[in-house]
């Protein structure tokens, strides 16, 4: 899970048990940001859904005070 995926790779798929091992790791009132480094881009938490029993989704909203960098 701390591999870093190249920029052409596939996004990596992360099962709900890694997901729960990594976050087990934090103390309880770590904060947790999500962020897209290759824009400089922050995201805020929307919600979680689940269309099927075996996926999860996370919804993520884009933070306002970070815009998206656009490439020169």
């Amino acid at each position: 899970m701390n591999e870093i995926p190249s920029q052409t790779a596939e996004p990596p798929i992360i099962t709900v048990g890694e997901l729960k091992a990594e976050l087990s790791r934090l103390p309880d009132h770590a904060a947790v940001t999500f962020r897209c480094p290759l824009q400089e881009q922050e995201f805020r938490f929307y919600r979680l859904q689940s269309p099927s029993p075996h996926v999860v989704e996370i919804e993520l909203n884009q933070y306002p005070e970070t815009p998206p960098v656009v490439p020169t």
